[in-house]
């Protein structure tokens, strides 16, 4: 991944104590024994991509990147479905980076191959009613701001209300992460 000119690098010396505080969480969580795409932190400690970000406002980066561990390691949402939710949130944001972050992680939680390819269409490949929910789902509030009552029914038979709640709060989630690489330019 290039580094972003957007936003600076910011060693861990240069750092406020809010900024090191935030910077600790990040480093010292789930997210730097889980990176694959890319590190967490570069050879010289700076953050990658939406953390660094995060620093410019410790107060909201904080809250963010909790938002983000529980979106990725606390939810009950089946792994495929998550990942599926976060690449049809990529494909809508036209966010590569976030695509690139989440295809393989995709591809190993489950979403068949023929259906990671076929997202950049206007009809994707979906195996099954479960992933034709889950697409119809997040669609729904990325295109319309709105989730059809059917479709609201059929993902609530799936995983619940509050499974709902999950699938939400992810799509949320990764529009805004994606909004972060996209005016970043990460």
């Amino acid at each position: 991944m290039s580094p972003s000119v957007r936003l600076p690098r910011l060693t861990p010396e240069e750092l406020t104590p809010d900024q090191d505080t935030l910077y600790r969480t990040i480093v010292g969580g789930p997210r730097q024994q889980h990176a694959s795409f890319f590190p967490v932190a570069d050879e010289e400690g700076v953050l990658s991509g939406p953390y660094r970000a995060m620093l410019l406002s410790p107060g909201v980066g904080t809250a963010l990147e909790r938002l983000g561990v529980a979106v990725r390691y606390r939810s009950e949402l089946p792994l495929w479905a998550r990942e599926l939710a976060i690449l049809t949130v990529a494909v809508h944001t036209d966010c590569p980076v976030e695509w690139r972050a989440h295809e393989e992680l995709a591809r190993s939680s489950g979403v068949p191959e023929e259906t990671i390819r076929s997202l950049h269409t206007e009809t994707p490949v979906l195996s099954g009613p479960e992933a034709r929910a889950v697409y119809g789902f997040v669609t729904g509030l990325l295109r319309e701001n709105r989730v059809a009552e059917s479709t609201f029914r059929e993902v609530e038979s799936l995983w619940s209300t509050a499974g709902v709640f999950e699938l939400v709060v992810t799509a949320g989630y990764y529009q805004i992460i994606a909004f972060v690489n996209n005016a970043f330019e990460v």
